[in-house]
């Protein structure tokens, strides 16, 4: 399965394994994530959209603007999970707020034992 998106990027799936996972610092693309059929995209570059608003989210995001609609915690579309970290670091503007820096600890477990 091969796609090209509007950013030019190609991303194929040569081979069907029981579990795809996808190590993505573009968050932006997780609807091509889920046209490949990725089943769990680990993502960031969002920074939380930097400066947070109170029952609204993030408020800029690189490569998103404003509003990012993919800034962090959990997407799902039909199989494909995405997980987006706030990160620790900063982006264009140094500072952080009402958005505290976060490190994702994920457990995979095998559910065929």
């Amino acid at each position: 399965m091969r796609r090209k998106d509007w950013y030019g990027y190609h991303i194929e799936r040569t081979v069907e394994p029981k579990t795809a996972i996808l190590l993505s610092h573009r968050s932006e693309l997780f609807e091509s994530y889920v046209h490949c059929n990725i089943d769990l995209v680990l993502s960031g570059h969002a920074h939380g959209g930097q400066f947070r608003l109170p029952f609204i989210g993030g408020l800029i995001a690189p490569n998103q603007g404003l509003f990012p609609q993919y800034d962090a915690g959990l997407y799902t579309s039909g199989s494909t999970n995405m997980i987006v970290s706030r990160g620790l670091g900063n982006s264009i503007i140094p500072i952080r707020f009402n958005n505290r820096p976060e490190v994702v600890v994920i457990e995979l477990l095998n559910m065929d034992c």
